[in-house]
């Protein structure tokens, strides 16, 4: 089990030449060991650079949060990372795109501590529901975000893809809206623009 005290979790938000090589070197190393991260082959380093330059870049408008943790010799051992949803009528949530964990940093709480910085970082931003999507085998991220307060609102059934395997697609989201707010909430009720009668 990892040294929690001994790691340092933050969030980035100037451009940082010095942390591409490490972050390019976390992900290599956690894509060749099968993590769940979306790559089958680790990404090459200008392909995390421009990962890395948009979130820095999004975060000066709130639209993204990228969060780091730091073993004390300076090199990034997990990251994690929201981005602001595009489309006009869902800008007040975010995805959460990628949390992961060097795994000889794994066991002492490291995970939760960077969503724990994302989720922080996302009610400062005025962000009101973030979701995120998991591979169905990740059972140890699954209880990571229920423990946080994350619920399961669906999943596809056999949708990720790697080789002739499959395994399904498990989406989970997070009301970050405050217990007051002024917020009119129709749910599914047909009222509104684009409203239809039940049928």
């Amino acid at each position: 089990m990892a040294d929690l005290a001994s790691f340092t979790v933050r969030r980035v938000t100037e451009p940082e030449p010095e942390l591409l090589d490490s972050l390019h070197a976390l992900i290599a190393q956690l894509v060749e060991e099968g993590a769940a991260l979306g790559w089958l082959e680790p990404p090459s380093r200008s392909d995390v650079g421009d990962l890395l330059g948009d979130l820095v870049h999004e975060s000066d408008l709130d639209d993204a949060c990228l969060a780091i943790a730091e073993a004390s010799d300076g090199s990034v051992v997990g990251f994690a990372y929201w981005s602001r949803r595009i489309g006009e009528t869902e800008q007040p949530h975010a995805d959460i795109g990628r949390v992961a964990v060097s795994s000889a940093a794994r066991g002492g709480g490291l995970g939760q501590r960077l969503v724990n910085e994302l989720v922080d970082y996302a009610r400062k931003a005025g962000i009101e529901v973030l979701t995120l999507d998991v591979r169905g085998n990740n059972h140890a991220a699954m209880a990571l975000y229920e423990r946080l307060g994350f619920k399961e609102y669906g999943r596809i059934p056999d949708f990720v893809a790697i080789g002739d395997q499959r395994w399904d697609n498990v989406y989970f989201w997070l009301d970050l809206r405050p217990d007051e707010h002024d917020l009119t909430l129709h749910g599914d009720t047909p009222t509104g623009p684009g409203a239809s009668e039940v049928r």
